[in-house]
């Protein structure tokens, strides 16, 4: 039996993720595809356009095999610690044979290059990334210009400025550093890019998509009929609509607005939040108008809006960077929440029991019988983030929902 594995935030489920589910089985012959989905809130630092259990419908419906829950605190990381803590919990599974990634460029020789250096990080590499940084350039930008200096190919910059390239480095970069027996396999990205607005091309972006599903001037089933997803996606999407609204960062201001009036706060105690950003954001939260607002507001050149969107909802979540650290030092050891399998594809869990050095949780119970310590503390941590997630659903919709607890996991025939 070959299982093969995705992470994956399907925001929302589209045409180019079918796709490469379809890729997936043909160039590895997996019998089962496992994928590690973003819960409540993604990584570009927002909340996820519709709820978790749409989108593992969404997945499973299109021909995932099981979807799992990424935690939230991996979700919402920067790319090294999204990727790190997914490949992780896979690896605490002890049964997948492979993972698999799109990508926008496909070398592998240059992309092995550009891990060992980022894993080993040589003097070399050091010195070019703090000269860079000094000059004020954000992270990323200083990493590009320190390995492509080191390396000497000019590719480095165009490589690393494309964003399914840099999570398939990280993800490199993670099954090397766990000793990880996984295999990993890159599939080319087609159709739009991955920020493009493009709304006429095949595979259209996740970017787009929510552009117009966000846009208020559409009706929303001319909108649906016409976006580039799955069939199946097109159904759940309406029936999710007609129910409930697609959030967005600025339903989360006055959360922010609250936390943020909270001055004795350290704000480099939150995840991610440097000293300079936490000064910026003391000199400008009496300006504060919405979260969107005041991403714009504090960005500057050695700080990407995106890196600051995610602090500003570590903010929101109460992310403490002490219990980052401790999930990291334990290898991100804890549970595994599974979202929903298919009933076909109930053969994966006889792959777990043997193997298996994670705790699996379907229901809540589980995780209070069986979780103690950090496992339980970041458990708390995606239970309150789903709750809230779910809090505004109802404030934003003016209709009642059951508690987070109550969902039970989802078993497509």
């Amino acid at each position: 039996m070959t299982i093969a594995a995705v992470i994956a935030e399907y925001n929302p489920f589209h045409n180019g993720h079918a796709y490469q589910l379809r890729e997936i089985r043909r160039q590895t012959g997996a019998d089962l595809i496992l994928v590690m989905m973003s819960g409540d809130f993604v990584q570009r630092g927002a909340p996820a356009c519709t709820d978790k259990y749409t989108r593992c419908r969404m997945a499973l419906a299109a021909g995932a095999d099981m979807v799992c829950e990424l935690p939230v605190y991996g979700a919402l990381g920067s790319a090294e610690i999204f990727a790190e803590s997914a490949v992780s919990l896979l690896n605490q599974l002890g049964c997948i044979d492979f993972l698999c990634f799109g990508a926008e460029t496909i070398d592998p020789h240059l992309f092995h290059a550009i891990v060992s250096v980022l894993s080993d990080e040589p003097p070399e590499y050091r010195t070019l990334l703090q000269d860079a940084l000094k000059t004020g350039m954000n992270f990323p930008a200083a990493r590009s210009y320190a390995l492509g200096r080191l390396l000497k190919n000019t590719h480095c910059s165009h490589i690393l400025n494309l964003p399914n390239n840099i999570l398939a480095i990280e993800y490199m970069k993670a099954l090397r550093k766990t000793g990880s027996p996984i295999k990993p396999i890159a599939i080319r990205r087609t159709g739009a890019g991955y920020h493009s607005m493009e709304t006429t091309a095949g595979f259209q972006s996740a970017t787009a998509i929510r552009h117009q599903l966000s846009d208020g001037t559409l009706n929303p089933s001319k909108c649906i009929a016409g976006l580039d997803i799955p069939d199946t996606s097109k159904v759940l999407l309406q029936s999710y609509l007609t129910h409930r609204p697609i959030l967005t960062s600025n339903d989360f201001s006055d959360v922010l607005a609250a936390q943020l009036l909270d001055v004795h706060t350290d704000l480099t105690e939150y995840v991610d939040i440097s000293s300079d950003l936490a000064n910026r954001i003391d000199s400008f939260r009496y300006q504060f108008l919405s979260t969107e607002q005041f991403i714009t507001l504090l960005s500057a050149r050695n700080l990407t809006s995106t890196r600051i969107a995610r602090c500003l909802f570590h903010i929101i979540l109460d992310h403490r960077r002490n219990y980052l650290d401790t999930w990291r030092n334990h290898q991100y050891a804890g549970f595994l929440r599974i979202l929903g399998f298919r009933k076909q594809s109930g053969a994966i869990w006889k792959f777990f029991q043997p193997s298996v050095r994670a705790q699996l949780i379907t229901q809540t119970s589980q995780a209070y019988d069986h979780l103690t310590g950090i496992g339980l503390d970041i458990y708390n941590a995606d239970l309150h983030a789903s709750r809230l997630y779910r809090q505004i659903l109802k404030c934003r919709s003016q209709s009642f929902l059951p508690d987070i607890t109550s969902e039970p996991v989802i078993i497509l025939p």
